[in-house]
C-alpha cells in the first residue's frame, strides 16, 4: 500500500471546475474534514439555465449530506408529463412519480440556481471558490525513491486584469487549445501540488485533454433549438409538456422561474457540414416563433421575450478512463456527455462526486487503502454508459422526427389513458435514477459462508426507504396516536458514515404468553439472538471499530470545524429529535440501527395501528440507546424487512452494511455473534486493519 505524500503537497485535493459536480465534491470533502481548493476559470456563475431537474435519487443524497432544505424551498415540484398532439391534449404521464422514494417528484430548478445554492453551502463551511484560475497543465509525479510516493502537479494561471476567456478559443466539444498568452494580457501563474485532482471542468475538459484521455462517441445529425423566455399561447405550458407537432417538428417544454419556459425544438437532421454552416446570427426569435407556432397550430403561440436562444447538437461521448494513475479523477461532463432528454446529466455528475469523495476521504484520513479508489471507475463507468443509452432513447421517444418515432408517440398517446391505471406508479422508473446499482467488487461483498440472496436484494443496490416506529420503554403508556414515525433514510445521516442495519425479524416481540424473548432458537441453521446479547455485540463492535477507524481533523485551524450534523436539518415530519442520529463528533464513522418486525401482518395485525409496538421489558436496553448507537425501531407488518429481502416473521434476521453513499456493501444472515464477526471481517478487509 502506498503511503501518503503529504510532505510533497500544498493541499490534499485540488478540484478544477466549479459547476454542480465540483461544488458538491468540495462540500462533501470539507464536511469530511479534508482541505480542498476549488478553482474556476469563469469569474461568475454562468447566467444560462442549462440543466433543469434534480431527480429523486439526487434529492436523497442531498438529504444524506445535510444540504436539501434550500433546494426544496427554491425549486418547483413536478411529476407529470402532459402530452399533446398539436394543440390537442392527449394524455398525462406520471413520468417522475415513484413509490420507491420519499421524493415522489422531480425538482425543477435551473442549473444556475442549483450552482448558487451549492456555492452558498460551501461558503457556509468556510470555503470559497477560487475564481479566475484556468488549468493549463497537469501531471502525476512519481517519486523514484524507495517509498514510491506520488502526487499531482498542476499548472494554473489567471489574467491579472479581465478574464481568461479567449475570443479565439474553439467551441467544439473536446477541442482544447494550449493557447498562448493573449497579446496585451498579463498573467499570474501557480504550480499546485496536491495528493489528488478531481476534474469537473466540463465536456471541453482541459484535464482530460492534458492527459490525452480519449473521449470517443458520436455527434448526432439531429439539430435542435433551445429557447428560454416568456411566451403567450393557448396551450398551457406550466407543466412538463411534449408536443407531437402537426408540422413534423416536435417540442419539449419545461417550466422555469418567473413564468419563463424552456423549449427544446427538434429542427431536423443536418450533416456536419450543414450544421457547421449555420450562422448563429440567422437564428432569430421570429424564426423560432414561426417553427414553434407551426407545432401547436391552430393554437396561438407568441414569444414575449427571450433570455437564451441557440442551436444545439447532441454529443454522446464517454472518457476512455475516469481515473489516471489513481491520482486524477474525471467526474461530471468531463467524463460523460449525452442528450439532455430525461435530465440525467447534472444528476449523474453530482452522483459521481458522491461516489468518489467518501472513498477519497477514507484514504486521506489513513482509514482505507488507496486501492479503494479503483472502485470509482469500476462503479461509475457502467452507470455513465447506461445513462447515455437511456438519454438517447428518451430523446427519440420524446421529440424524434422519424416516422417510427412519430407513429410510436401517436399510438402511445392514444392507448396510454387505458393502460396507465394498471401500471404501478413509478416503481421502476429509470428517470428517477433510483435503480442504479453497483455490482460485486472489492467493497461490495456477500458472505462467503452463505448462499446469495435474490438479485433484487444483493450488494450494490441502493438502500431502500421505509417507515419505522420509535419504540418506547415498556412502562410507557401506549396511547393511540402517540407513536413517533421516522423514515429509514432519516437515520442514514452523513456524509461519510457506514450505517449497520440489524434486522431481527420478530424474535424480540413479546409473545402472548408473556415470554420476553430471552431464549434463542435455530432457524435455517442460524441461531437467533436475544436483546441482551445483541446489545453487548453492538457495544463491543462499535467500541472496537471506532477505536481503530475514525476521521481526523485535517482542516486549517482558521477554518470552522465541521461536525457530522453541520447543515443537517431534521425532517419536519419527525416528532422527536431523539429518534434521529445527530452526532456531535466529526470523527464518527459507524452507526448501528436495530429494526424489529412487530409480528403483525398486513392482512391482520395483533397490534393496533397508531399505537406503540408491543415489545417486552427485555428490549428496554435497546430502546434506551441513543439514535445511531443501536437504538431499536419497530417495522410495522415487516414492510421494511421485505424491502431488504429479510424474512419478517420467524426469521433469523440479517445484518446489512450500508456504505457512506447509501448502497449495500455487505449482508449476512443472522444477528448473532457469528454474523457480527462476519461484519467485522468485512470492515477489516476493506479498511486498513
Amino acid at each position: 500500500m502506498k503511503s501518503s505524500s503529504s510532505g510533497h503537497t500544498d493541499i490534499p485535493v485540488l478540484i478544477s471546475g466549479a459547476g454542480p459536480a465540483g461544488l458538491f465534491a468540495a462540500i462533501l470533502l470539507t464536511k469530511l474534514n479534508i482541505p480542498c481548493r476549488l478553482i474556476e476559470r469563469h469569474l461568475q456563475i454562468s447566467p444560462l439555465s442549462k440543466a433543469l431537474v434534480i431527480h429523486a435519487r439526487t434529492l436523497e443524497i442531498f438529504a444524506f449530506s445535510g444540504i436539501l432544505e434550500k433546494f426544496l424551498e427554491r425549486g418547483q415540484q413536478l411529476s407529470d408529463i402532459h402530452a399533446y398532439m398539436g394543440s390537442k391534449p392527449a394524455v398525462v404521464l406520471p413520468a417522475l412519480k415513484t413509490t420507491e422514494s420519499h421524493f415522489n417528484f422531480g425538482l425543477f430548478l435551473e442549473q444556475l440556481r442549483t450552482t448558487a445554492i451549492l456555492t452558498e453551502e460551501l461558503e457556509a463551511l468556510g470555503v470559497e471558490v477560487d475564481r479566475g484560475w484556468e488549468l493549463m497543465d497537469t501531471k502525476v509525479i512519481e517519486d523514484t525513491a524507495a517509498d514510491g510516493k506520488s502526487w499531482v502537479e498542476t499548472t494554473i494561471r489567471r489574467a491579472r486584469v479581465g478574464t481568461n476567456i479567449r475570443q479565439t478559443e474553439s467551441k467544439v466539444l473536446g477541442v482544447v487549445e494550449a493557447d498562448p498568452e493573449e497579446e496585451g494580457k498579463k498573467y499570474e501563474t501557480q504550480v499546485v501540488r496536491s495528493e489528488y485532482l478531481i476534474a469537473t471542468d466540463g465536456g471541453k475538459s482541459a484535464v482530460r485533454h492534458s492527459l490525452n484521455i480519449g473521449f470517443p462517441g458520436r455527434t448526432l445529425d439531429r439539430s435542435m433549438i433551445i429557447f428560454d423566455g416568456h411566451v403567450e399561447s393557448d396551450v398551457p405550458f406550466d407543466n412538463i409538456t411534449i408536443v407531437n407537432g402537426v408540422s413534423n417538428h416536435n417540442m419539449a417544454i419545461f417550466p422555469l422561474h418567473d413564468g419563463q419556459i424552456r423549449i427544446l425544438l427538434d429542427d431536423g437532421y443536418l450533416s456536419q457540414e450543414e450544421y457547421a454552416a449555420l450562422c448563429p446570427e440567422d437564428l432569430t426569435v421570429e424564426k423560432f416563433e414561426k417553427l414553434a407556432a407551426a407545432c401547436v397550430a391552430p393554437a396561438k403561440f407568441k414569444c414575449l421575450d427571450c433570455s437564451w436562444l441557440t442551436y444545439y447538437r447532441v454529443n454522446e461521448r464517454q472518457a476512455e478512463h475516469f481515473a489516471y494513475k489513481d491520482r486524477i479523477f474525471l467526474a461530471g461532463d468531463a467524463s460523460h456527455v449525452h442528450s439532455p432528454a430525461g435530465g440525467q446529466g447534472m444528476n449523474t455528475g453530482l452522483q459521481d462526486s458522491f461516489n468518489l469523495t467518501w472513498k477519497m476521504a477514507l484514504v486521506l484520513h489513513g482509514i482505507a487503502p488507496e486501492a479503494i479508489l479503483k472502485t470509482y471507475e469500476v462503479e461509475r463507468k457502467p452507470v455513465a454508459d447506461d445513462i447515455i443509452k437511456l438519454s438517447a432513447r428518451a430523446l427519440d421517444i420524446g421529440i424524434g422526427q422519424g416516422l417510427l418515432q412519430r407513429t410510436f408517440r401517436k399510438i402511445a398517446f392514444t392507448i396510454a389513458p387505458y393502460i396507465l391505471p394498471y401500471i404501478p406508479a413509478g416503481a421502476t422508473n429509470p428517470m428517477t435514477m433510483l435503480n442504479i446499482r453497483y455490482h460485486e467488487n472489492d467493497i461490495n461483498r456477500h458472505s462467503k459462508s452463505q448462499a446469495c440472496v435474490n438479485d433484487d436484494y444483493q450488494v450494490g443496490h441502493r438502500a431502500r426507504e421505509g417507515d419505522l416506529c420509535v419504540i418506547q420503554h415498556h412502562n410507557a403508556k401506549s396511547v393511540e396516536g402517540e407513536s413517533v414515525t421516522v423514515r429509514l433514510h432519516e437515520l442514514l445521516v452523513g456524509p461519510g458514515i457506514f450505517h449497520v442495519l440489524v434486522f431481527v425479524s420478530d424474535m424480540l416481540v413479546t409473545s402472548t404468553s408473556g415470554t420476553s424473548g430471552q431464549s434463542t432458537t435455530t432457524i435455517k441453521g442460524i441461531e437467533t439472538t436475544t436483546p441482551d446479547a445483541l446489545s453487548k455485540e453492538i457495544d463491543t463492535h462499535l467500541k472496537s471499530w471506532r477505536s481503530k477507524w475514525a476521521y481526523k481533523s485535517l482542516l486549517n485551524a482558521s477554518k470552522p470545524v465541521v461536525t457530522a450534523e453541520s447543515g443537517h436539518t431534521a425532517s419536519p415530519s419527525t416528532a422527536s429529535r431523539a429518534a434521529i442520529p445527530h452526532p456531535s463528533s466529526a470523527a464518527i464513522l459507524f452507526m448501528v440501527h436495530v429494526i424489529a418486525s412487530d409480528g403483525s401482518t398486513v392482512s391482520g395485525s395483533e397490534h393496533t395501528d397508531g399505537q406503540l409496538s408491543v415489545f417486552g421489558e427485555s428490549t428496554d436496553t435497546l430502546v434506551a440507546k441513543p439514535a445511531g448507537e443501536g437504538k431499536i425501531y419497530s417495522d410495522h407488518c415487516g414492510v421494511v424487512h421485505q424491502k431488504y429481502g429479510v424474512q419478517e416473521k420467524h426469521g433469523p434476521g440479517a445484518i446489512i452494511v450500508v456504505r457512506p453513499d447509501s448502497y449495500y456493501g455487505y449482508r449476512v444472515l443472522g444477528a448473532n455473534h457469528e454474523s457480527w464477526s462476519d461484519v467485522d471481517g468485512y470492515f477489516k478487509t476493506i479498511l486498513v486493519d
